[in-house]
């Protein structure tokens, strides 16, 4: 009974996921007390659940923090101890399949996957928001997940997208704290880590590993430039201690920021939380390779992990030799991130009122962006003279 359930639930691949095989790691390196703590809590939680399934259960964090292990370990247990009918499946191969079983003149194969779907014991959605987004499938999640809450079916989902920036239909259902237990997972990518054969740090900061801020030369033979990169390190410090809103760090090359800026992504990222590091030229390259017209399913999981980042830091914002398609790749990312206020880290030669003039009125929004400039020569040229 247990294998035909495992069969229909979808769950071969993931039968080594138990929560006996969820090991936390201990402290040290990535792995900060507020991590650890929060993968405790999401394994308590799933625990909890696991024995008493009521309502919604959501994991949200950034891909590889555990979610869908946490959610592959609830189903097992239920399959496994109470012999309960689960259904696990990522949310686009569920619309690949309503899609493959969808036909005008004979719908019937569909209502019947469908409605199996909809009314099996327990469901657990995996990667919910990753999905391409249409109106039909806009339609077809809200009428899952709505019949599910309304008739109380437990259901475990999983999404690395912010909850805001699902359908709003969906995020009005899964805002209900009467009926939804949200679960964040702040650790940081497993598969990276182990792939890696240790703990690491933000995304492609190889190169500027030894950028800190204990590092950071505040030092020149003028008061005014020491007393401006004083500020500068002050500024972006107390910005990485409480990553709310947007900074915008503007200056001559060679004045440190993009010092300061891989200094915010390590603090951060030291603090158990998730930051991205990219240059402009580096995240157009990745996304141009991503890019292909017969097939968007890449570009579009690309794409999304970049405007969704916890936190993004982008460095050398410059579109003064950028195509149409790149400038217009990267408003979209910009204007996403600033309809949801996602905190965000900018660098850039160019000062404010030189800025692309969409950007440029996204940057000089108060409510929401600090704007620094640092008004100091080169490094090079302030250690001769200071020598």
């Amino acid at each position: 009974m247990h294998r035909r359930l495992r069969r229909y639930g979808n769950l071969q691949a993931y039968r080594g996921k138990t929560f006996d095989a969820f090991k936390i790691p201990s402290l040290g390196g990535s792995y900060t007390q507020n991590v650890i703590v929060s993968l405790q809590e999401a394994k308590a939680a799933g625990l909890a659940f696991s024995e008493d399934p009521t309502g919604f259960l959501v994991y949200e964090g950034e891909f590889g923090c555990g979610k869908t292990h946490l959610a592959s370990a609830i189903a097992n247990h239920r399959l496994e101890t109470f012999g309960e009918q689960v259904i696990f499946i990522t949310v686009p191969d569920l619309l690949d399949l309503l899609r493959t079983t969808f036909d005008s003149s004979v719908d019937a194969s569909f209502d019947d996957y469908f409605d199996r779907i909809r009314k099996t014991a327990l469901l657990v959605l995996d990667d919910l928001g990753v999905e391409k987004r249409s109106e039909w499938a806009n339609e077809k999640i809200f009428q899952l997940l709505n019949y599910r809450l309304v008739e109380a079916k437990p259901t475990v989902i999983t999404t690395n997208v912010a909850i805001d920036d699902l359908d709003p239909r969906v995020t009005s259902r899964l805002q209900d704290r009467s009926a939804v237990k949200r679960v964040t997972i702040t650790a940081p990518d497993y598969r990276r880590r182990l792939s890696r054969g240790g703990n690491v740090g933000p995304i492609n900061m190889q190169l500027y590993k030894k950028m800190r801020f204990d590092t950071f030369d505040t030092s020149s033979a003028l008061r005014s430039e020491a007393n401006n990169l004083a500020n500068a390190k002050k500024i972006a410090q107390k910005w990485a201690a409480k990553p709310v809103g947007w900074l915008f760090i503007m200056g001559d090359y060679g004045t440190g920021k993009t010092h300061l800026a891989a200094a915010i992504a390590y603090d951060i990222f030291e603090r158990g939380r998730e930051a991205r590091f990219m240059s402009i030229p580096d995240l157009l390259d990745q996304l141009r390779l991503a890019f292909d017209p017969s097939v968007n399913a890449r570009f579009d999981k690309q794409f999304n992990e970049i405007v969704n980042s916890s936190v993004l830091i982008l460095d050398d914002v410059s579109l003064a030799s950028a195509t149409p398609w790149a400038k217009e790749k990267l408003f979209q990312i910009i204007e996403k991130r600033y309809l949801t206020q996602k905190p965000t880290v900018f660098t850039s030669y160019d000062a404010l009122e030189e800025t692309d003039q969409r950007l440029a009125t996204r940057m000089a929004d108060r409510r929401i962006c600090t704007a620094f400039a640092i008004q100091v020569r080169s490094y090079v040229y302030r250690i001769k003279t200071n020598t």
